[in-house]
């Protein structure tokens, strides 16, 4: 059996299997030389593996610091970090919620930067892998966007901060400044996009047959403000329909810090039914995975264009506040970041106007009294005497 700094070998002299590894001790920097005998191969083979083991839990290498390449480390951080959440009570103390995307990332790291030693990666060549990047289009064969390339560079910025913290590279290229930074926040197009309130109506008729599940995630989404992941995780243990409250718990939010979201009327009477047809099951949803398909096969029946899922999160500010709501009790519902708040002040009367318009075929007085509908009962869902609720929320 080989490692990169370790073997197995059998001792003539000795009559005696020997599990031989020697790494660079980081506090010294220099070589060290362990040896562990054995009466068979296969114990030595074991003992060899354990020594490598042991050495990495305790943060030192096996190969010299900026030697390892890139697709070494990246099989060394997917061991270690891209592991299922972990919880203590309602805090997640290690591991991520989601997986897909960090995995995703590494593959496309990888393939580029694969036989690369660490130390020979540059800031510049991080350069060229992002403009690479914006040049390539999506699986979905769309163009790239500048936020979706930043939270990739987040994401190796991540990796190459714990091959730092564990003695594998000297310093993080992306901390050396050289030019523009690696990582543009500014130039990222933030989505404005509101669907309208003939949208919705368009929307939610659609939801027939096999997208009937979707119809009570949509009018859920739209006036709680909640995240796609937040909604299909819902358990009923979160519900209060005496209080009219959702509890979003810490494990399943973003941002890791639970929160408690009024229900509108619409939402209760849509939860309540929901319920009435799923007595037995622990989650809201049944335990969907995703959406994606159903709702773009339902706009695409209902007319709808340019529109994805997340937006009824942005809907459903914009709406609240256009209801009168104050901006900083709509953000604290839906869990978004207080520096966000900047980008709902925005709404204009051609915001409200862009809101009640009607699509083709659709009667712009029915239009306009389902919107008013929708905007009173968030008006009095979010009442300001229940700000401290939404301050004061259990199991942090």
């Amino acid at each position: 059996m080989k490692t990169r700094t370790g073997y197995t070998y059998y001792d003539e002299k000795r009559k005696s299997w020997v599990a031989r590894f020697a790494p660079i001790d980081p506090a010294t920097g220099k070589r060290q030389n362990l040896k562990r005998y054995a009466d068979t191969k296969a114990e030595a083979a074991r003992k060899l593996r354990k020594m490598v083991d042991e050495y990495e839990q305790k943060g030192k290498v096996s190969v010299e610091p900026g030697k390892m390449t890139f697709a070494e480390l990246a099989e060394r951080f997917k061991k270690d970090r891209l592991i299922p959440a972990q919880y203590a009570g309602e805090k997640k103390v290690a591991g991520r919620r989601e997986l897909s995307a960090p995995k995703a990332f590494l593959k496309a790291l990888t393939e580029h930067f694969g036989r690369r030693k660490l130390a020979d990666i540059k800031h510049s060549d991080i350069e060229q892998y992002k403009l690479k990047r914006l040049q390539t289009k999506t699986y979905a064969e769309r163009e790239r966007t500048i936020a979706a390339v930043n939270r990739e560079l987040e994401f190796f910025r991540t990796v190459l901060n714990y091959a730092v913290a564990n003695k594998l590279l000297s310093e993080n290229p992306f901390n050396i400044k050289s030019g523009r930074p690696l990582i543009e926040k500014a130039a990222e197009n933030k989505r404005e996009r509101v669907p309208g309130f003939g949208e919705e109506l368009a929307l939610l008729s659609a939801c027939t047959g096999d997208r009937a599940h979707l119809k009570p995630i949509l009018i859920v989404a739209a006036d709680t403000g909640l995240r796609m992941n937040e909604l299909l995780t819902l358990g009923w243990a979160d519900t209060n329909f005496e209080q009219k409250q959702i509890k979003v718990r810490a494990f399943n939010a973003k941002t890791n810090r639970a929160r408690s979201v009024p229900m509108t009327t619409r939402v209760l009477a849509t939860l309540i039914e929901l319920r009435s047809s799923n007595e037995e099951g622990d989650l809201v949803f049944g335990g969907l995975k995703e959406v994606k398909r159903s709702f773009k096969t339902a706009c695409k029946l209902a007319g709808v264009k340019d529109l994805n899922k997340h937006d009824f999160r942005h809907a459903f500010v914009t709406r609240a506040i256009l209801a009168g709501v104050p901006p900083a009790v709509a953000l604290q519902a839906s869990g978004h970041a207080s520096e966000e708040w900047k980008r709902y002040l925005n709404v204009t009367p051609e915001t409200l106007k862009g809101l009640f318009a009607p699509l083709p075929g659709q009667d712009a007085e029915v239009v306009k009294q389902y919107g008013l509908e929708i905007l009173r009962g968030l008006r009095d869902a979010l009442k300001i005497d229940d700000l401290l609720t939404l301050l004061a929320v259990p199991g942090r």
